[in-house]
């Protein structure tokens, strides 16, 4: 999505200066992985909705924490370097942003389902 964007910024210093400092900041990374990871979760979450409420939590988080070490073990393969604490907080955020999409999904159940049992 933002690969014209990015092609754009070869031309424009200031452009370049601000693209930079929006998109290769170290806070956009940890929101784009927050919201990434809570989106994940949240789509899982509705697919294990059928199960009681801890194992539904259990597989979903289980499985986000997979993709996100899969995720940075394929970052060190190509070439990053050693795993270090960037990888440990990467996956910390990547659970967080998880635990919050299983949160809001189990809060908007729990909403729609009283909403819908009192009319």
């Amino acid at each position: 999505m933002l690969f014209p964007f990015h092609l754009i910024r070869q031309f424009s210093p200031a452009y370049r200066t601000g693209f930079d400092w929006l998109f290769h900041s170290d806070l956009s990374h940890v929101v784009a992985r927050f919201i990434f990871y809570g989106i994940l979760a949240w789509l899982a979450s509705s697919l294990f909705s059928n199960r009681k409420p801890l194992v539904s939590c259990f597989i979903v988080i289980s499985g986000v924490l997979s993709i996100a070490v899969i995720q940075e073990s394929i970052q060190l393969l190509s070439g990053q370097g050693p795993a270090g604490w960037d990888d440990l907080f990467d996956i910390l955020v990547d659970i967080s942003g998880a635990l919050i999409g299983v949160f809001v999904f189990r809060w908007q159940k729990q909403k729609f389902t009283t909403e819908d049992t009192e009319n």
